[in-house]
């Protein structure tokens, strides 16, 4: 996970055609194709939109390989519900697994489900993976996030490093002291995984403390400005973001 993490950081400063679009155009891009796959019900349509985003990423120099198992890390967790559908959901019943009636109208629902979820996790995977979570964070402010959200969301960001590199530094100390898990039987292994938790959680507890008296001591408050550095969104950006638009609405009309 630790490597996944820092990885998807370092892919983030790649030089490319789609790394140098404006984050403010990216996040709309990600905003309008998620309400897209949210509003329309159109098979085709998801299909289109998914398509286009894989073209999209070949002009990131990012090894399509690792994008890829990006999003399949993702699917696991919106797969499920979309996987139950044809089981739970309609009336015509089709085919029968064992036991198990399998309804046209869910088979139907299951598919759209899990391609809005394919297509929005795509986009999302799409954004973070070609650029920089400060600039996403500075993009979301300048297009109206109130100024406390958007610190949060760099703080949480910043914890997510600091949190992995704690439990790792505690995992290896385990290890150090001969702690092998494959000694211990179910009980022991729950003790130790809820001591484990509850140590990153103390630490991470402290080092927010500690990084809280930091910035008040810097003169950090709640009305405190943080100055972005502007920058023009220039005609790539446009074309871009009317590219999208265009293909959005062929799409639209034709299905």
């Amino acid at each position: 996970m630790h490597g996944s993490i820092h990885s998807l950081e370092r892919d983030a400063f790649v030089e490319s055609p789609l790394h140098r679009i404006d984050a403010r155009i990216k996040l709309i891009f990600v905003f309008t194709v998620v309400l897209t796959a949210t509003i329309f019900n159109n098979v085709y349509l998801m299909v289109l939109m998914e398509i286009y985003m894989l073209f999209v990423m070949l002009f990131s120099k990012i090894p399509i390989s690792n994008l890829l198992k990006r999003i399949i890390m993702i699917i696991p967790f919106g797969g499920f519900i979309a996987l139950f559908q044809p089981f739970i959901r309609g009336e015509s019943v089709i085919y029968y697994l064992g036991m198990l009636p399998i309804y046209s109208e869910g088979l139907d629902f299951g598919i759209s489900l899990f391609l809005k979820f394919l297509v929005s996790i795509t986009s999302v995977v799409l954004l973070s993976s070609t650029t920089p979570m400060y600039e996403v964070i500075n993009a979301g402010k300048k297009l109206g996030i109130p100024s406390i959200m958007s610190t949060l969301l760099g703080m949480m960001i910043r914890y997510l490093f600091v949190m992995v590199d704690v439990l790792e530094s505690t995992i290896k100390a385990q290890k150090s002291r001969a702690l092998n898990r494959k000694n211990l039987n179910y009980k022991q292994l729950l003790n130790t995984f809820g001591s484990l938790i509850g140590l990153v959680f103390l630490k991470s507890y402290e080092q927010g403390e500690r990084t809280y008296l930091g910035m008040l001591s810097r003169g950090y408050s709640k009305d405190s400005n943080i100055k972005t550095l502007g920058q023009k969104i220039g005609f790539n950006d446009i074309l871009f973001l009317s590219t999208t638009t265009l293909i959005l609405s062929i799409g639209i009309i034709s299905f």
